[in-house]
């Protein structure tokens, strides 16, 4: 495999190369030869013969030797060294080679010759040669992206308060001189306090009323649309049914992501909470049942809690308001499914401790790295694995209790990740802060737990899914992508010049060229969209971070839990997705039935309310209708009116519309309002519901 120094998968290369800097001033770069050269040759025209064409030719090589002996092809030696801060404690050099010249001997796949160039690099640097010989202006560009002769490399980090780091490393260097023995010893006794932790928190539940069930934060008694089948009969009983339940913490960070009706009106990006603000405080069944409880103020948000429930059944006229940080909406009409809850349950037992174990990890990782100062590979792989049970079993689990079975489903592909990430990123820039632990701390730990922790620590910025109808409809959701772009792209333009410093820019950009090239392929395959999972935006950054500076390890330390926090989470999802995967219950985009009865043809006293019948072009899509009245599928069939006789003309019904193929709806219409006993139709509004 070609490359401008290295292969990117051997273990001798993965970034840069290994020259440090020198105190001497740089080599000049021979831009200014390379321009006195050809301007000589221009001002000295003469007839082309046959010698002088063979001595132009001795010329121009001679100018090549010239240009690689300036700098562009020159060998590049590898220096070892350490540097003594306060104290007497030494810094470390990276391990292994980072040179592209680091293997002087010679193979049958590519020599390298005396000068320390491999074939390969030979040949790139008489390419840049050659064009700046004919092409001055753009050879100056190509040498100037090629980066510094010879290119600046640091191998260490100079702390920036040595003294301070010095005087630690002394008071603690009994403790780091054992760390082979004290390192697994600290981490089972963190580990048996984690698992102890994790147990007390999820596993132990108990209550007054018997043992409650772990629900999560949209948990209701209803489903959307039709879901619940004809008359809700897939959604009983409706009443004299009492349920014990427990709800983690943070429910309120659950969202409705797709348009809900409730009448005629349409909620987004909040809580599903339908009443609760009457005399008997009476919830509609579809109500988010951890939602409505700290409506109710059963518990708080933070801890979460424990509750009961009854089922009520049919109830009128839901009144809604904002209690407790939560905001229920109203309901004027009836609804066939209303639970209410009891106020005597005792919380004993069912508090959500994940804030607390989340800073006893904080805290032990801390521990771990300042004090016990593990070697480099031995904090990558201990704060590895703790990120990703911490991710699995407290800070976003994949259901309540959290599923260890799950967890052990993603470990062991993560853990290949890990190795990958540890090889072609990591290992070339942790133990360069063996002199700075602090540093090490603050930069790895700092961004690890923001990442580990980016349900909560960038919940703050209104964007969920990064899809462009999401983008649209969320209020700041434009406004946050933008800010986020502008925040990525002066990241990414930071890491460009450090990797053209360290001369590596032409190997990156062969490679995320090629990248990028695949994935666009890939987005363009019919019938499918291409999704930028978490994991899968840290394994292409992270290779972009493997160079020695402040940034980078705060860089890998996000990316890093970043990855966690995606894998944990939602495991390895596909990149490639189909349309109705990314809508989930959304609207399908789906055509819907026109009504006749309109807001011109309805009248007091009408029996039926009609719609139109299936156009000839929609006859093979579909054949039949749905009709939803009051939030309650009521109809199914061909038939295209329904008699309302039966409903109370009292109070105001809504009517929903949707056609539908072997018993499969498509998109519902918007709710139209009918107050019967004036004879008053409102039209629906435009769109799905």
């Amino acid at each position: 495999m070609a490359s401008y120094g290295s292969t990117p998968f051997d273990s001798q290369s993965p970034t840069a190369w290994n020259t440090p800097r020198s105190s001497s001033p740089p080599r000049p770069l021979p831009y200014d030869d390379i321009e006195l050269e050809i301007g000589v040759a221009r001002t000295h025209d003469r007839p082309r013969t046959a010698s002088t064409m063979e001595g132009d030719e001795k010329s121009d090589e001679h100018k090549e030797a010239e240009i690689a002996e300036a700098g562009f092809g020159g060998a590049h030696t590898r220096q070892t060294s350490s540097t003594t801060y306060g104290g007497g404690y030494k810094d470390s050099v990276l391990e292994g080679s980072r040179s592209p010249f680091a293997d002087s001997s010679s193979t049958k796949a590519g020599g390298v010759l005396d000068d320390g160039l491999d074939d390969d690099s030979r040949k790139f640097n008489a390419f840049l040669n050659r064009i700046a010989l004919r092409r001055p202006r753009l050879g100056r560009v190509l040498l100037w992206i090629r980066g510094p002769s010879p290119p600046v490399n640091e191998k260490s980090i100079k702390p920036f308060l040595p003294k301070i780091e010095g005087f630690f490393a002394n008071l603690l260097h009994p403790i780091t001189s054992r760390r082979r023995i004290i390192t697994p010893l600290f981490l089972l006794a963190w580990l048996l306090a984690f698992a102890f932790f994790v147990r007390a928190s999820f596993f132990t539940s108990s209550t007054n009323v018997g043992t409650p069930t772990f629900i999560v934060g949209d948990t209701s008694y209803w489903y959307t649309n039709d879901q619940c089948g004809l008359n809700g009969t897939s959604c009983e009983p409706f009443s004299n049914y009492s349920f014990v339940f427990r709800c983690p913490s943070q429910t309120l960070s659950v969202e409705l992501l797709n348009n809900r009706a409730v009448g005629s009106e349409e909620l987004i990006f909040t809580q599903l909470v339908v009443g609760g603000m009457d005399e008997l405080s009476t919830y509609r069944s579809d109500s988010w049942i951890c939602a409505a409880a700290i409506h109710h103020g059963l518990f708080g948000d933070k801890r979460g809690g424990c509750g009961q429930l009854e089922l009520v059944g049919e109830f009128t006229n839901y009144v809604g308001g904002t209690k407790n940080g939560v905001k229920s909406i109203s309901f004027d009409s009836t609804f066939v499914s209303s639970y209410r809850f009891v106020d005597t349950v005792d919380q004993g037992g069912c508090q959500d401790l994940r804030d607390d174990i989340l800073g006893f990890n904080v805290g032990m990782a801390t521990i771990f790295s300042f004090f016990i100062r593990p070697a480099p590979q031995a904090f990558f792989w201990s704060i590895f694995c703790l990120g990703f049970w911490h991710v699995v079993l407290c800070s976003d689990p994949t259901a309540m209790p959290p599923d260890v079975s799950t967890g052990f489903k993603y470990f062991l592909p993560a853990l290949f990740a890990a190795k990958a990430f540890w090889r072609h990123s990591f290992r070339w820039v942790l133990p360069a802060f063996e002199g700075a632990i602090l540093e090490r701390t603050v930069w790895y730990l700092g961004g690890f737990w923001v990442g580990a922790l980016i349900n909560v620590s960038l919940s703050w910025i209104p964007i969920d899914r990064l899809t462009a109808s999401d983008i649209d409809k969320q209020p700041g959701g434009l406004v946050a992508v933008i800010v986020l772009v502008i925040f990525v792209f002066l990241c990414v333009v930071n890491q460009l010049r450090v990797i053209r410093r360290t001369g590596w820019f032409f190997f990156y950009l062969k490679w995320y060229v090629i990248g990028g090239a695949i994935i666009g392929v890939l987005s363009a395959l019919p019938g499918l969209e291409f999704r930028l999972h978490h994991y899968l935006a840290a394994i292409l950054l992270l290779p972009g971070c493997a160079f020695v500076t402040r940034p980078s390890a705060l860089f890998q330390g996000f990316l890093l839990g970043m990855f966690l926090d995606g894998i944990g989470r939602w495991g390895f999802d596909s990149i490639l997705e189909t349309a109705a995967t990314l809508v989930g219950d959304g609207s399908l985009g789906s055509a819907r039935p026109t009504w006749l009865t309109n807001s011109t043809t309805f009248e007091a006293g009408q029996s039926n309310i009609f719609w139109g019948d299936i156009p000839e072009s929609l006859v093979g899509q579909w054949d039949g209708f749905a009709l939803i009245v009051d939030d309650v599928l009521r109809y199914t069939g061909a038939a295209t009116n329904w008699s309302i006789l039966a409903l109370d003309d009292s109070i105001p019904h809504y009517f929903r519309l949707a056609y539908q193929l072997d018993g499969t709806s498509g998109d519902f219409s918007r709710a139209a309002k009918a107050f019967i006993s004036n004879g008053t139709w409102i039209d629906p509004a435009a769109g799905a519901s």
